[in-house]
């Protein structure tokens, strides 16, 4: 009879051992409930931390130090433009991870250097750099503020203990939100072709060059958004899953559409006329390309564990976020104002933006702003500033250079300088 609790007691150690064997998710009340900032540094420090670690891929290649340079630099301005988490042990390994190859990019040459460092010495200093993921691993694991948002940011391994979450959310779905979100902006941002500055007879030259770099690289473009799509996984949420095949067949369909020859267009071989009326044509296509029914942030709505996904995606906006415009651009005031004839003795600082003509020691340039590019025309030569940037143009034995320091998406501050 005394047999039965002993037996009793052997079967529970047992079930401990089996219930040991498997790693059960961390329930912490202190445990922060996962957030869209936390995922989104999460998936931008893992991104860059997984370059870092396949830093040694690049060994076979006889420009092996100029390879880990570039991406030693890629890196280093990733984490500059990287927003603080808030998190003192996680900002602290980012800086001291950036200090780390600050050091490494010193000891290799750049891009110009007519000779490479031999591969086993880039490789003992990438070997000082250090393995990076399971460092990061073990830190956020040890973060009750991070793990949760850690262990559900696409770009980043699950953590070997799972926490308990608050959300229904999974990486799965915050994947494929954050997947769809991004391709439908992608595709709501396309060029259009042409520009109502074509209009102006200054940049009518260049209509046909602007339609035929439109026709070239609107079918890439539309490609390029079909591979991400096709690698997602199902959600098993019928009316998800149907969207999203609807959405990649339309990408399919329009890459099939247009223009596949397009690489090889001149604007010197087809007409004007023919131009306009191909570009028309495949800003149609591309329009039709978005399913139509519900939007993406509808859909997410009627399906609680999607609608937490998308709440959690970095490139998704909350679902019940008010529409409200972007914040506006404030356009500094410039030295010079609008006074153009400032510029005449080859030093200025102007504020542009509809089409003007600004004349710098004799050489005749015109400049203006459309949709927060900056245009700048000398002759037959055009150059297209999106942002902050520098544009040269040679007059005889001098160079004049067109610096844009800020841009809104009518004006600009330019300043004018001669070389």
């Amino acid at each position: 009879m005394r047999t039965r609790p002993a037996a009793a007691l052997i079967a529970g150690l047992v079930l401990l051992a089996g219930c040991s064997a498997t790693e059960q998710p961390r329930r912490d009340p202190q445990d922060r409930p996962p957030s869209r900032a936390f995922v989104a540094w999460s998936d931008a420090v893992c991104a860059n931390v997984n370059v870092v670690d396949e830093l040694r891929s690049h060994a076979g290649s006889s420009y092996y130090a100029t390879q880990v340079a570039t991406q030693v630099n890629s890196v280093l301005a990733a984490f500059d433009a990287l927003e603080p988490s808030g998190v003192k042990q996680a900002d602290a390994y980012v800086s001291d991870l950036a200090r780390a190859l600050g050091k490494l990019k010193d000891q290799l040459p750049d891009s110009e250097a007519p000779e490479q460092l031999p591969a086993a010495r880039v490789t003992a200093l990438v070997e000082r750099v250090g393995r990076q993921q399971p460092k990061l691993a073990r830190l956020v694991a040890r973060s009750r503020a991070l793990r949760t948002s850690y262990h559900l940011a696409p770009g980043c391994r699950p953590l070997k203990r799972p926490p308990a979450l608050s959300t229904s959310a999974t990486r799965d779905l915050v994947r494929w939100a954050d997947t769809l979100c991004a391709t439908t902006e992608s595709i709501a941002t396309l060029p259009e072709p042409g520009d109502d500055l074509l209009k102006d007879p200054r940049f009518a030259q260049f209509e046909s060059m602007e339609l035929s770099n439109y026709l070239s690289s609107v079918p890439s473009e539309v490609e390029s958004l079909t591979e991400p799509l096709a690698d997602l996984p199902r959600t098993r949420i019928a009316e998800a899953d149907a969207y999203r095949s609807n959405l990649l067949s339309g990408l399919r369909r329009a890459r099939a559409r247009l223009p596949r020859d397009a690489p090889m267009l001149s604007s010197f071989d087809v007409p004007l006329e023919q131009l306009r009326a191909q570009a028309r044509q495949a800003a149609r296509t591309v329009a039709a390309v978005v399913p139509a029914g519900p939007n993406l942030p509808g859909l997410a709505r009627r399906h609680p564990a999607l609608a937490d996904a998308y709440d959690l995606a970095p490139r998704c906006e909350s679902i019940d976020a008010p529409l409200s415009a972007p914040p506006a651009t404030t356009l500094p005031s410039a030295r010079d104002g609008r006074k153009i004839a400032a510029c005449q003795d080859g030093t200025c600082q102007i504020a542009v933006s509809a089409p003007v003509d600004v004349t710098v020691r004799g050489s005749r340039f015109t400049t203006a702003v459309s949709d927060g590019t900056v245009w700048i025309v000398n002759g037959s030569g055009l150059i297209r500033l999106s942002g902050p940037g520098t544009a040269r143009f040679g007059t005889g034995e001098e160079t004049v250079v067109f610096s844009v320091k800020v841009t809104t998406g009518t004006a600009a501050v330019l300043d004018l300088s001669t070389t």
